[in-house]
């Protein structure tokens, strides 16, 4: 089961959320051991292959435990970085979490990850 990250910032136009799109999803997969890639659509007629949508990123289901942890801390180190960010976990059927960089916090964590863990563990 795979779930939709979907990344945005009020300060950022398209041409700069999809480069923090495209960095943050090779961070996924090469700090968080995460299997992620590009949201695509299909495109319109008069175009060739499918489309990338900006600020999206698709996450296979992850494993308990340490990759989710991992996950988190990545988001936290963007969120770091830029406290703008806003994250939203979407399953497939239809539940959302929103985090926050106030999300992130060490106070914050432990709730966090028990919202987030059935998500992507596909058991929700």
């Amino acid at each position: 089961m795979s779930i939709l990250l979907s990344i945005s910032a009020t300060d950022l136009d398209d041409e700069s959320l999809h480069e923090l799109t495209r960095r943050l999803c090779q961070d996924l997969r090469d700090e968080a051991s995460v299997e992620a890639s590009f949201a695509e659509q299909p495109a319109g007629s008069g175009t060739k292959g499918d489309l990338v949508t900006i600020g999206q990123i698709v996450i296979a289901a992850v494993g308990a435990g340490g990759p989710i942890v991992a996950l988190v801390n990545v988001l936290r180190a963007y969120a770091q970085r830029k406290p703008s960010l806003r994250f939203e976990f979407q399953s497939r059927d239809g539940d959302k979490v929103k985090i926050t960089a106030d999300d992130l916090r060490g106070d914050d964590m432990e709730k966090l990850l028990e919202a987030i863990n059935p998500m992507i563990k596909g058991t929700k």
